[in-house]
């Protein structure tokens, strides 16, 4: 394969397109003068072969490649080689059938840059691989040899030529890779030691430790299935005892009310008979009134009178009640009317301060516009009369204001030189007092240091506290805070002592250590809140005792603490768990409402609040009793069958509805509830107090070492600044700085008199202008009159226009203004006005208290009266009935049955509570059952099967009581396990030990391949070291014989340079008919270059291409050197083809083909000539 044809068009000198064709495919020669283009052809070539290094073509951008940089017109530059194919031995894979191919490449100025082999498109990639399957590797171009070249081989040393046999033997590269090899495989070995030590260090004693792991983690799982055979026995059978219990409880609750059914029915019978014996006492009891002559009948209408006056009495003193409660809420809502309507004046007054400013805005406005109105009329009247307005607006004639210009130009001109004049004497008395202070006395400079350092540290210290997250003084603000908090807690706690609140407490000691003291809720009188105070009579007997009872979560902690808790006092508990009481169902409540009204009758719990936690106790305490206003309503109530429940009054009366009554006279004493009140709410008030207390001191804790070093700072700061102030006075008193502040006076001065200065030349200016002004208004008086007039009257009408509607404006707010203004009158009169009726309502309270007090004595007295009476009515009945012996029989017979009835009645009592008991057992066992089968599903599903034989539930094989022994110790070997135990160690284990069998398996294939990897390079040493022989002595032979031919007589060969047994290098020796030189430096200039280019052309007919290159490789050589070349080149290279560029004819006349370039009109030429076959010449 040999180039056929070149053709270029644009390519750098060869502006028009040239075919050079004829190429001899074993020796082409191409000459030409310096410049005609003869290289640009070599420079073509390389281009097409994909050359990416531009400097080996001259060229630093593919731009400069076209012909004159593009400027000529022309854009592109293109070189297509036409290579002959016809020689199978070199023909390119895949184009065995192509007898000629044709590789072009384009560059386009600005453009692509693209590559066409037979026309097709093609990437750079293929073209290089195409060139390098002939070995023509332009980016690596051994077929190219410049004259540089045979230089570089000049100054080879023995190892560098020992590496161009290696190259041309194909070695290097071996030797490289094996190089990179070696460095693997001791990374390997590396990789394979740390593998090793990995395995031994931590993977295998982690395995053991897993393994271990798991063996506990298995003994685990079994203890957790023992754990679960013995749950299922030990729970099973307690789901057992507890419904054998429940069926025990639910056939006694049957008895129970079988009994209580008999017990009521004598209950009705006894009341029936009693009713009779009533009937015939009374008719007894009648005719002995009879025959006593009417003397009860007298007391008893004395005592019917004085019932009438303690009724009246009565009614009057709650009409005094009423009255005062109403004052005190006249008092109370009067007070939030002054309240409200204060809070309403301070927003109209609000309102009032941001509507004045409006206001007054407008009102100035419209003074303003008025006074401009006013000017402007001012103006045109003046203008009219024939004057016009100075600069302060008032009216003169031209005459006086030109005269006033000239005076102001004069005073200006007359301070302009009085100025300059003071401050040429200011300057020369400040050059003065400069020099004489040019040197600065020691103490003033030393004081003048610590200053600036002052000033450093401070902006430092200023700094430093503006960093600190700190506003000076919040920790003593903090700490008053606390101060006046400990103060506070202090009096609420001897409030509290004063009360004596201590007494409702329980005092206890801990019955076991770690006690849970919030088990203990409190006194029940405390865990509840009275609605409304009027009630508190009521509740208060409706509680009775149990409003001293204390409150405890279950019965566990009430039986500790009345067993272990050292208590001072006999108290009673009440167990939330186990309290229980029946409650007045909504449908008796609502009934009993719809009877007497909402009103006269209220359910108990209706009446207080409480935590809904408390709801089994308040419900045990007030549920089952009625609040009624009265004694009548009571009654009515107590008795009713439907309702038959307890019913207390609001003065404390008590119905039962068997028919007892108690009350009549209030408990002496304070009320609990009304005390209870008080007392909650200082304690409240105390908890809230202690509550900001602490959250205070946590604050100042958080806080303190920030303020410590605040306060730190801020001392320092104060004692710099103190410094400072001090340094400045002891330097303002130095002779230094009293001449410092003279001449700082002085240029202060300077400064003043140059603005003076310039001041008053602009006034001088603007007089000046001023009078030029006026005297030519003066030359035209007519016309300025004219325009001054119609400017005036122009300005007055718009200034007109602006007065009219800002008063317009102003007008409009103004009603608001005055409207608003009424309203605050208004309301501070409403105000005053109530205030003065509050003061008259607390008078009148006052007074109704006073007659509250006389009311109160009266309604006494009067029950006093009716009491006595009742009590002699009584005595002289008593006296009647013990003379009626038959009466007597009777009534000892009613009280046989009345006392029967209270003995049926706590036997039904008693057989409730057991009821009721039994009832909350029931419960708690149903409870219980419930929540087992809530907490263990598999319950409901396999309860069938509980202790049945042959099941797992077989109690004879397995004993339920052993069973909960056996699992009480299970889950504590369960539990002491669990802490040490890895539950994903069997997880972990596996993937360990696969991961440790995979290492295993790698480090193997490692060692093996390495082994493999080292035989190989111990072979394919071998084998380099057989090529590398065989390609010296071959090189050897080609040096030798092309050297011989190119200098005939001469020798030439490599020496091998052997280094401990080793070749390190081949050394260049030449001789001359025998006689071999020690050494290159014998040789002359020209003999050098032929012994250099003999050994790169014996390299490259080694491993031979299609083609070469030779670029003025005869530049060095003598004459009678270079007409052998061609000789030698024909005599050794016989498959290669040659292009040669030359100058000597020596080497350009032995060629077969020569081609010659001109460089003419800009463009570069070439023509063709054939040595010795074909003289003519032809241009192309």
């Amino acid at each position: 394969m040999y180039v056929k044809k070149l053709i270029l068009d644009g390519f750098k000198s060869y502006g028009k397109r040239t075919e050079i064709e004829g190429f001899d495919r074993e020796f082409t020669a191409i000459t030409g003068l310096n410049g005609s283009g003869k290289s640009n052809i070599l420079d073509a070539i390389c281009f097409v072969l994909g050359i990416s290094n531009l400097q080996n073509v001259r060229a630093s951008a593919l731009q400069d490649l076209v012909y004159k940089n593009g400027q000529a017109g022309i854009s592109k530059a293109t070189v297509t080689i036409v290579f002959d194919n016809s020689n199978p031995a070199q023909c390119p894979q895949g184009y065995e059938k192509c007898r000629d191919i044709s590789v072009a490449r384009q560059v386009v100025v600005n453009g692509k840059n693209k590559f066409l082999i037979n026309g097709k498109l093609v990437q750079n990639k293929k073209v290089q691989d195409f060139f390098c399957s002939i070995q023509l590797n332009v980016n690596n171009p051994n077929f190219l040899i410049m004259q540089g070249k045979i230089q570089q081989v000049l100054n080879m040393k023995p190892k560098e030529v020992l590496s161009m046999v290696e190259e041309a033997a194909g070695t290097s590269i071996y030797k490289t890779k094996r190089d990179a090899t070696k460095n693997l495989i001791e990374k390997k070995e590396g990789k394979v030691r740390e593998t090793t030590a990995l395995l031994d260090e931590e993977i295998l004693p982690k395995l053991v430790k897993l393994r271990q792991e798991r063996t506990a983690y298995q003994e685990y799982q079994k203890t957790c299935r023992d754990i679960e055979f013995l749950i299922r026995i030990h729970i099973s059978a307690k789901y057992l005892k507890q419904l054998d219990a429940l069926q025990s409880v639910e056939a006694s609750a049957q008895k129970i009310e079988t009994k209580i059914s008999n017990c009521q029915s004598t209950l009705s019978k006894n009341l029936e008979e009693i009713g009779t014996i009533d009937a015939s006492v009374q008719e007894m009891q009648q005719q002995i009134d009879d025959q006593m002559g009417g003397s009860i009948k007298g007391l008893e209408a004395e005592l019917t009178a004085k019932r009438a006056l303690e009724a009246t009495a009565s009614g009057s003193l709650k009409a005094a009640q009423g009255t005062i409660q109403q004052e005190e809420k006249k008092i109370h809502l009067a007070s939030k009317s002054i309240a409200d309507d204060e809070r309403a004046l301070q927003k109209k007054e609000a309102t009032m301060a941001q509507v004045n400013e409006e206001f007054q805005g407008l009102k100035d406005a419209d003074a303003k516009d008025s006074k401009a109105y006013e000017d402007a009329k001012a103006k045109l009247e003046a203008v009219s009369q024939g004057l016009s307005t100075n600069e302060d607006g008032q009216a003169s004639t031209l005459q006086e204001q030109l005269m006033v210009a000239k005076e102001q130009f004069s005073e200006a001109q007359t301070t302009i030189k009085t100025s300059e004049m003071e401050l040429r004497h200011t300057r020369t008395l400040l050059k003065e007092r400069q020099s004489e202070t040019q040197t600065n006395d020691a103490a003033y400079v030393k004081d003048k240091r610590l200053l600036d350092q002052l000033q450093v540290e401070i902006q430092h210290l200023d700094r430093q506290m503006g960093e600190v997250n700190y506003e000076g003084g919040q920790f003593e603000q903090l700490r008053d805070r606390r101060q006046q908090l400990q103060d506070d807690v202090r009096g609420i706690k001897r409030n509290l002592d004063r009360c004596d609140a201590s007494r409702y407490d329980l005092v206890y000691q801990d019955p076991e250590p770690n006690f849970n003291r919030r088990k203990v809720r409190g006194m029940v009188g405390k865990l509840f809140q009275v609605k409304d105070m009027k009630n508190s009579m009521a509740l208060l007997m409706t509680a009775g005792g149990s409003l001293y009872h204390f409150v405890t979560d279950d019965d566990v902690t009430s039986k500790k603490i009345l067993q272990r808790g050292k208590l001072q006092k006999r108290v009673c508990m009440i167990p939330i768990n186990k309290i229980s009481r029946g409650c007045l169902s909504q449908g008796v409540i609502d009934y009993a409402q719809q009877k007497v009204g909402k009103e006269n009758a209220q359910w108990a719990l209706d009446l207080i609040q409480y935590d809904d936690f408390f709801d089994p106790v308040m419900k045990f305490v007030f549920g089952s009793t009625l609040i009624c206003k009265n004694l009548e309503v009571a009654k009515a109530l107590s008795y009713d069958p439907r309702i038959n429940c307890r019913s207390v009054t609001l003065e404390g009366d008590i119905v039962d509805p068997f028919g007892t009554m108690s009350g009549g006279a209030a408990p002496k004493g304070a009320n609990v509830l009304e005390e209870l009140h008080s007392i909650k709410q200082v304690e409240k008030e105390y908890k809230q107090k202690t509550n900001e207390l602490q959250q205070l001191e946590h604050q100042m804790r958080s806080i303190e070492q920030v303020a410590h070093s605040y306060n730190k700072l801020k001392e320092n700061l104060e004692m710099r600044q103190h410094e400072l102030s001090m340094c400045q006075s002891r330097l303002a008193q130095t002779t230094f700085q009293q001449n410092q502040a003279e001449i700082e006076e002085m240029k202060e001065k300077v400064t003043a008199l140059e603005q003076q200065i310039s001041e008053s030349r602009e006034k001088q200016k603007t007089s000046q202008i001023k009078v030029k002004d006026i005297e030519s208004k003066l030359a035209d008086a007519k016309g300025y009159r004219e325009r001054e007039l119609k400017s005036a009257t122009t300005e007055m009408k718009a200034a007109k226009q602006r007065a009219d509607k800002s008063r317009t404006n102003w007008k409009k707010r103004e009603q608001e203004f005055e409207t608003l203004q009424l309203e605050i009158t208004e309301l501070q009169k409403s105000i005053e006005k109530a205030k003065e009726q509050h003061k008259g309502m607390v008078e009148d309270l006052e007074k109704y208290k006073s007659e509250l007090q006389a009311l109160q004595q009266n309604s006494s007295s009067a029950a006093t009266d009716v009491a006595q009476l009742e009590r002699a009515i009584k005595a002289q009945k008593d006296q009647l009935n013990a003379q009626n012996k038959e009466m007597r029989n009777l009534l000892i017979k009613k009280e046989k049955l009345l006392k029967q009835n209270q003995e049926l009645e706590l036997e039904i009592k008693k057989r409730e509570n057991e009821k009721n008991k039994i009832s909350g057992e029931s419960k708690e066992a149903k409870k219980r059952m419930d929540a087992l089968e809530a907490k263990y599903p598999w319950i409901p599903e396999e309860k069938s099967f509980f202790g049945v034989k042959n099941t797992r539930y077989d109690y004879s094989k397995e004993d339920p009581v052993e069973a909960g022994n056996k699992l009480v110790k299970m889950q504590e070997k369960k539990d002491k396990m669990e802490r040490t135990l890895n539950m994903n160690a069997i997880m972990i284990l596996e993937r360990e030990e696969e991961n440790f069998k995979e290492t295993e398996r790698r480090r193997e294939i490692v060692a093996k391949d390495k082994e493999k990897i080292k035989n190989i390079i111990v072979k394919m040493d071998e084998e380099e070291q057989g090529q590398l022989n065989r390609a010296w002595t071959q090189v050897t032979k080609n040096f030798s014989g092309i050297f011989s031919s190119l200098l005939p007589g001469a020798q030439a060969r490599l020496n091998p340079v052997m280094t401990n047994g080793a070749l390190s290098g081949l050394e260049i020796k030449v001789g001359f008919n025998g006689v071999w030189k020690d050494n290159l430096g014998e040789l002359s200039g020209g003999q050098k270059s032929l012994v250099a280019l003999s050994l790169v052309l014996a390299m490259l007919k080694f491993s031979p291409a299609p083609l070469y290159i030779l670029d003025e490789v005869d530049a060095a050589l003598d004459m009678s050197h270079t007409q052998n070349i061609g000789t030698m080149l024909k005599e050794h290279f016989t498959d290669s083809q040659f292009l040669i560029v030359s100058l000597k004819d020596g080497l350009f006349n032995h060629a077969n083909v020569l081609f010659r370039t001109l460089f003419e009109n800009g463009v570069s030429s070439v023509s063709r000539q054939v040595s010795r076959i074909n003289t003519a010449t032809h241009k192309s």
